[in-house]
């Protein structure tokens, strides 16, 4: 189990790393959970490229742990480079990582095969205080997080995001028995390709307030061997992706949805959203519609409440006239769709990676579960 906390839209998991000789004997770092991609990796002393971040990067040469893994006594080296243009590059290594449970204290992972980063190419560094040092992936294959602690954890991880707000609370990242089931589960397959570390699930159609939106089920199918098209359930992935047919559509319903209502005024803000209404009387979620994803399988519905599926952005003391205005917290996409962090917020998600199922159902995140 690991702590769950946020930095701006980027859900992040704390970890202690090493063996120092020092109280607690590890360092603590907090690195950004993300199930689209498999390499887990921190920030090391020595990076020739770094981004700002506290604590400082990791000291690895202090750590009577840490093994870089040798090839004919050569440091194995990496290089990972993510969708919106991110790359890391250093050395492969095992350490010890520590998780804190809420029950069970600390939770040792030894031995753990991770990056070290020592020419990072990531825009964390802009953020203001930035306690991000690296990532935590957990898709399907080596070394994923999730895949390494396979065998403990019969293949399972579970999360719970909650509302991004000025208060965040934490939550775990589960695995294995740590794990809850409902009987209010739902469940779909998740499927993979050979060339892809995501968890793709099938979306049949959406829905606005119970409506089916008339989308052709085409759009959303694999294409080329899955390497574009479907739609990848991605938690590194703050506002959702929706392929360019399905979003044009799902945009003019909700103009026709809103068209009704005489106090919204449409405007255009600077969230880089399509779909933006400003409001004479600030109403936070009240009044926003509900969206579903219809997924493959039988009562598959992943349904998403008003939080998850607009931003609301409150009134500002300055400049003193603003009012509130809300944006559709999605955006659109030629190749594919993403299921995004925002619209899983307030869902139970469980990843299934040895039966290839996701299982889901509604829960209140902000409880710490």
């Amino acid at each position: 189990m690991g702590q769950i906390d946020v930095q701006l839209f980027h859900y992040i998991v704390k970890v202690g790393i090493g063996t120092f000789k020092s109280k607690p004997q590890y360092k603590e770092y907090h690195l950004e959970m993300d199930t689209g991609s498999n390499l887990v990796w921190i920030q090391c002393e020595g990076c020739t490229k770094c981004f700002k971040q506290t604590p400082k990067p990791f000291p690895k040469e202090k750590s009577s742990s840490f093994h870089p893994i040798l090839i004919k006594n050569m440091p194995m080296t990496y290089e990972c480079g993510y969708e919106d243009g991110a790359s890391t590059r250093g050395v492969m290594a095992r350490e010890t990582f520590y998780l804190r449970s809420n029950s069970s204290g600390l939770a040792t992972v030894k031995k753990l095969e991770f990056g070290c980063g020592l020419y990072n190419n990531m825009q964390y560094g802009n953020y203001r205080n930035n306690k991000i040092a690296g990532i935590l992936g957990l898709g399907w294959d080596d070394p994923s997080f999730a895949k390494q602690l396979s065998s403990h954890s019969k293949g399972k991880f579970s999360y719970c995001l909650p509302v991004v707000s000025k208060k965040t609370p934490s939550t775990y990242l589960r695995f294995g028995d740590d794990i809850a089931l409902s009987k209010n589960s739902r469940s779909t397959p998740l499927y993979r390709t050979n060339i892809s570390s995501s968890y793709r699930v099938d979306v049949q159609g959406i829905s606005l307030n119970k409506s089916r939106l008339k989308i052709n089920p085409k759009v959303f199918e694999f294409k080329n061997n899955g390497s574009s098209g479907g739609c990848i359930i991605d938690s590194g992935t703050p506002y959702s992706r929706i392929i360019t047919p399905a979003f044009d559509i799902l945009k003019l319903e909700l103009e026709k949805y809103f068209s009704r209502f005489k106090n919204l005024k449409r405007i255009k803000a600077n969230l880089g959203l399509d779909l933006c209404y400003e409001r004479i009387k600030p109403e936070g979620f009240n009044n926003l519609p509900d969206l579903t994803f219809h997924l493959g399988g039988s009562q598959a519905d992943f349904v998403m409440k008003p939080e998850a599926v607009f931003e609301v952005v409150p009134p500002s003391s300055r400049p003193i006239k603003s009012r509130e205005y809300f944006c559709l917290a999605m955006v659109k996409n030629k190749k594919m769709s993403i299921l995004g962090s925002h619209q899983q917020t307030n869902q139970r998600i469980i990843h299934d990676t040895m039966n290839k199922r996701l299982l889901f159902y509604q829960e209140d995140c902000s409880k710490n579960p």
